[in-house]
């Protein structure tokens, strides 16, 4: 800056031998010179100074107008300017939820119970207790499964039950009616409950099976649990049965060994929008339809539109030669105290012999 100013100086100093008389006289070489250095005295003290020019350069805490975090790019030192940010996480209020309830574990095992005491009490009525061998519920595929489950006369007082059973199945399987309740949630009313081997006997007074219903698979969908708790009365939206066999004989009387019967059967059928009531069953054994309304009907592949029609779909009749000794060895034991509930062959050649013997006995006797 020093040589600067000098250089400037001479410059001056040479201003008269170059200038004409006439420029010197119109300006002042004090004047030019004062001019010089306080330009040279302005930039040198603006230099040196280490005070903001203007509040809107000081960003220092001595500033009263600036109280903010935030700095200004502006005059920032070449250090500032070269930091690398840090980010830091922010802070905020928002707590996460934690879960308070009970486990999956938990939730499952309460669905278990759920539905063991659903179907219980779908089924509880003072006419007949319900007995099964097994029972076990599937929570993720909502499937309860009952496995050799027996209707059996509820015993009054003073009187003795004469009939082993009402009703057996050898499975019975409730599917997609939220019979456990999970999580509290209610039962639905679109389900489906498959029955198999399902059997419906036909006693006489005495307590002997004189015919029987068997059913291979019978399965209905809609509100499986209201059509419970009706205890077999209620609508469905379908009734579908397989294999559906009775057969009753027309006629004890046998002349020539040959029996009539009057066969009730269907390999396939299927109803829609099916209303039943508490008469069916008992329709059921005398080979009858009574108790059931339905919009539409398939018996054996073939469409039929009326009551009277399925009943003529179903019914047939038989002729059967028998063995007359077999027939009677079947009296014999149908006559005891505790006939068996299915005798074999050999146990009625058994009855014929025995019979025989006494009358032979009794022949013997008397003469």
């Amino acid at each position: 800056m020093k040589a600067k100013s000098m250089i400037v100086l001479s410059a001056l100093t040479l201003f008269p031998c170059v200038l004409p008389h006439t420029v010197r006289a119109e300006g002042s070489y004090e004047k030019l010179t004062r001019q010089i250095r306080e330009r040279e005295a302005k930039e040198a003290a603006a230099k040196a100074s280490d005070k903001p020019q203007s509040i809107w350069d000081d960003q220092t805490e001595a500033n009263p107008y600036f109280k903010s975090d935030k700095k200004s790019k502006v005059n920032k030192p070449a250090k500032e300017k070269s930091r690398k940010k840090i980010r830091r996480p922010k802070r905020s209020t928002f707590k996460r939820r934690v879960y308070t309830g009970p486990s999956k574990e938990e939730i499952a095992s309460a669905a278990v119970k759920k539905a063991v005491a659903n179907f219980n009490s779908f089924l509880t009525s003072k006419d007949y207790e319900v007995r099964y061998e097994d029972i076990k519920y599937d929570v993720a595929g909502d499937v309860l499964t009952v496995k050799k489950i027996m209707f059996v006369p509820a015993e009054k007082d003073n009187e003795k039950n004469v009939f082993p059973y009402l009703m057996k199945a050898d499975e019975i399987i409730l599917r997609n009616s939220n019979i456990g309740e999970k999580s509290q949630t209610p039962l639905t009313d679109d389900g489906e409950m498959t029955v198999r081997k399902l059997e419906i006997p036909v006693w006489n007074g005495q307590g002997i099976k004189k015919g029987k219903v068997d059913v291979a698979q019978l399965t209905v969908t809609g509100d499986i649990p209201a059509y419970l708790k009706g205890k077999g009365e209620g609508m469905l939206k379908t009734l579908e049965a397989k294999d559906v066999h009775s057969e009753k004989i027309i006629n004890e009387t046998i002349l020539n060994n040959v029996i009539r019967s009057k066969v009730f059967s269907a390999a396939d059928v299927a109803l829609k929008d099916v209303t039943l009531n508490k008469q069916f069953v008992n329709a059921l054994k005398q080979q009858e339809i009574d108790g059931v309304t339905f919009s539409s009907a398939r018996i054996n592949g073939e469409n039929i539109s009326t009551s009277d029609g399925v009943k003529a779909a179903m019914l047939s009749y038989s002729a059967r030669i028998l063995n007359t000794d077999l027939v009677l060895g079947a009296r014999l034991e149908a006559e005891k105290e505790n006939p068996a509930e299915n005798p074999d062959l050999e146990l009625l050649k058994k009855n014929v012999e025995e019979n025989k013997a006494e009358i032979e006995k009794a022949i013997t006797e008397f003469q």
